[in-house]
């Protein structure tokens, strides 16, 4: 699957739906995009890939998060 702006149309309106979600953030999409494929290419169900994109964004807001907290503490 080719990263095109088709797909990530495609992935910006499903973004939408949900409530709270980064759909104007483009990095977030081509991010959430990339761990799709490499969920699939590594053997990753069909019915899954959504649930571990959502897993794996969850955890990259966590961390970037928790840089921000320390750079406020240390600043």
């Amino acid at each position: 699957m080719s990263l095109d702006a088709a797909v990530i149309k495609e992935f910006r309106a499903a973004d939408d739906a949900r409530p709270g979600a980064l759909a104007s953030d483009p990095a977030a999409s081509i991010l959430k995009h990339a761990v799709r494929i490499w969920a699939r290419d590594h053997g990753v169900a069909e019915t899954d890939l959504t649930r571990v994109a959502e897993m794996v964004m969850g955890f990259a807001k966590s961390a970037v998060r928790d840089c921000e907290r320390k750079i406020h503490v240390v600043a």
